[in-house]
């Protein structure tokens, strides 16, 4: 085989390579809500065409009927009315759904919801389990993240403490998961170890 034919099969061979390479997903940015911030309108939600069900196409609008978020980017997943945050779907490009995430009124996401029960995470003492890049923490009702999430698994709160772990195995059976391998301690509603 004469050189140039090794050179032009070596660089069909990296060209194919390059071109075949795997898409990297695009890292997730989550927004930080501020504490003290002050409380807006509230927004609406409203159906195209048909009523709110889940997985359905769906915008918010202020009181005076204006779109603050429009049709396409996210569909429908419990939120009514959006005061701090709205749980919702984001359309994919494909047209299907991503996982259920919590946004604010510009859109920023906020955290991915811990689904529970077929639906997202129960408040218990004012605070509701969320995910940040697969890690658990806790956010209060106005959608500030106020244990960050650095846990692998973690527990609901309960009589002021909840239990979790920095490492462990998880395993999906269905719609429950089984924690395996964990090295639990408890944490107060602050996030500091407590015995």
């Amino acid at each position: 085989m004469s050189y140039s034919n090794q050179l032009a099969i070596l660089l069909f061979a990296a060209l194919t390579l390059v071109a075949c390479k795997p898409a990297v997903p695009a890292a997730v940015e989550y927004h930080d809500v501020q504490q003290g911030h002050a409380p807006l309108a509230p927004l609406f939600a409203t159906a195209e065409g048909e009523e709110l069900s889940f997985g359905s196409p769906v915008a918010y609008l202020n009181a005076s009927g204006d779109t603050l978020i429009p049709f396409g980017p996210y569909a429908y997943f419990g939120t009514d009315t959006l005061k701090h945050y709205a749980q919702v779907l984001p359309v994919l490009e494909d047209g299907s759904f991503g996982g259920p995430i919590a946004i604010d009124r510009e859109q920023h996401r906020l955290f991915d919801l811990v689904l529970y029960d077929n639906g997202p995470d129960y408040f218990q003492e004012g605070l509701t389990r969320v995910k940040r890049d697969g890690k658990m923490g806790f956010a209060n009702r106005e959608g500030q993240v106020v244990i960050p999430c650095i846990y692998a698994f973690a527990h609901p709160f309960g009589d002021g403490r909840a239990k979790v772990t920095l490492q462990a195995e998880l395993q999906q059976d269905g719609e429950h998961t089984t924690v395996e391998r964990a090295q639990w301690f408890w944490i107060d509603r602050k996030g500091n170890e407590i015995n």
